[in-house]
């Protein structure tokens, strides 16, 4: 998969490229206005990985000093492998992170690489919209 977006993280930061919320149209026919959906979109908790920083899934690097201070090396702790690669679909912490428009004129989110909480399959849809149809606040704005 190709970064097309002109930001590379560093660190332990990875670069995720958030689902795109489809054209939504309650059973009313109210069409969701721009707005809704934007915000929506930064709230987005799944989305694919398009770039990792150096030291994304090591954890903690522990540095080793001699008695006057100099450096003799390091250690890294962490996780046994990565628990994801460029081009997984994700799912991630709510609210987390950066939000950037990419060179490509599309969002994106830079988070931390533990902010991400699985890989998530193709098949799996994640969304407010369907999580609140039903609901008492949905019904109540929908007779308006």
């Amino acid at each position: 998969m190709t970064n097309k977006s002109g930001i590379y993280p560093a660190g332990n930061r990875v670069l995720i490229k958030p689902d795109e919320i489809k054209e939504e149209v309650t059973e009313s026919g109210i069409v969701l206005p721009d707005l809704v959906k934007d915000r929506h979109q930064l709230a987005q908790k799944t989305g694919t990985l398009i770039a990792v920083g150096a030291d994304a899934f090591t954890h903690v690097v522990e540095r080793n000093y001699d008695s006057a201070g100099n450096p003799i090396g390091h250690t890294t702790r962490g996780y046994s492998k990565p628990f994801a690669k460029v081009g997984d679909r994700v799912a991630y912490a709510r609210y987390t992170g950066q939000t950037f428009l990419g060179e490509d004129g599309k969002d994106y989110l830079m988070t931390n690489d533990e902010d991400i909480t699985g890989t998530v399959s193709e098949g799996v849809e994640l969304s407010d919209f369907e999580s609140r149809k039903g609901t008492t606040a949905t019904a109540n704005h929908e007779g308006l």
